[in-house]
C-alpha cells in the first residue's frame, strides 16, 4: 500500500468515526429531549387542603370516640411514614359492642412510599401473623366499586379483620407491584399522582360476618362524607 493510499485510507477511517460521534450524539440528544418532554408535570391531587376534618364523626348509628387499640408500622417505618402529608385515625362504634378502626394516610405527591403503611408489612411487624389475604371488591354506593384486599390478622387472643384499599390519582392498586407499574405508567404520561391508603377493621374471629360488617361501614361512610372525602376515597381527577 503506497503513502498516499494509507493517508486516504486513515483520512476515511477518522470521517466515519466522526459521522458515528455525531449519530450517537444526536441519538443522545434526541433521547434527553424526549426524556425532558415526558417529565411528570401534572399534579393529580384530590385534596388540596386538609384531611382531618373531611370524615364525620357521627354518621347513621356510628359514633367516633377516641382511638384504641390500632396497629401502626413499627417505630422505624413510622419515621418513614413522614413522607405522607395527612394522616387520621378514628375508632367508631354503633353501640352495640362493634367497634371500627378507621386509618387513612394520604400523600399529594406519590413516590410509593405509601406502601410502607400496607397490612401485609405493618400487622407482621407488629408480631400478627397473617392467616388470611384475599382481594375483595368494596361498594362504595349502586354502581360504584374499588378493588380492595381482606386479610386477618392474629395475635393471640387477638384476631383482627382487616378491609383496605389503595387508590394512586386515578387508578385503584392491590400490591407493591401494581403500585410502581401504576405509578410509572402515570409518570409517563405527565401526570404526578396523589396517593391514599384507606384501612378499617375490627376485632373478631367471625372472617364472614366481619368482611360483611366492614363493607357495610365502608359504604355509610361513603355516602355521609362530602364530596371532597368522596374523592380521597374514591378519585376524581383534578389536574393543577
Amino acid at each position: 500500500m503506497t503513502d498516499s493510499s494509507a493517508s486516504r485510507l486513515r483520512l476515511s477511517d477518522r470521517l466515519s468515526s466522526q459521522r458515528r460521534d455525531l449519530l450517537v450524539g444526536g441519538g443522545l440528544l434526541a433521547l434527553a429531549g424526549l426524556t425532558f418532554a415526558r417529565l411528570p408535570r401534572r399534579s393529580v391531587v384530590m385534596v388540596p387542603g386538609s384531611i382531618e376534618n373531611l370524615f364525620p364523626t357521627r354518621f347513621e348509628s356510628w359514633r367516633a370516640g377516641a382511638d384504641s387499640g390500632f396497629v401502626l408500622p413499627p417505630e422505624d417505618e413510622r419515621k418513614a411514614a413522614a413522607v405522607y402529608d395527612d394522616q387520621i385515625a378514628l375508632t367508631y362504634s354503633n353501640g352495640n359492642d362493634t367497634q371500627i378502626m378507621l386509618l387513612i394516610a394520604y400523600a399529594r405527591e406519590q413516590s410509593g412510599m405509601l406502601m410502607i403503611h400496607r397490612p401485609e408489612s405493618c400487622y407482621p411487624g407488629a408480631g400478627f401473623s397473617i392467616t388470611a389475604d384475599r382481594p375483595a371488591s368494596i361498594s362504595l354506593e349502586a354502581g360504584k366499586s374499588v378493588p380492595g384486599r381482606f386479610i386477618s390478622a392474629e395475635k393471640l387472643p387477638r384476631i383482627e379483620q382487616v378491609l383496605y384499599w389503595s387508590r394512586l390519582g386515578d387508578e385503584f392498586v392491590s400490591s407493591w407491584d401494581e403500585e410502581r407499574e401504576s405509578l410509572a405508567k402515570q409518570n409517563l404520561r405527565g401526570f404526578i399522582p396523589d396517593g391514599a391508603l384507606i384501612r378499617v377493621s375490627l376485632v373478631s374471629a367471625d372472617e364472614g360476618r366481619a368482611l360483611e360488617t366492614l363493607r357495610e361501614f365502608v359504604s355509610a361512610l361513603y355516602r355521609s362524607t362530602s364530596p371532597q372525602g368522596r374523592s380521597l376515597l374514591a378519585g376524581r381527577l383534578s389536574y393543577v
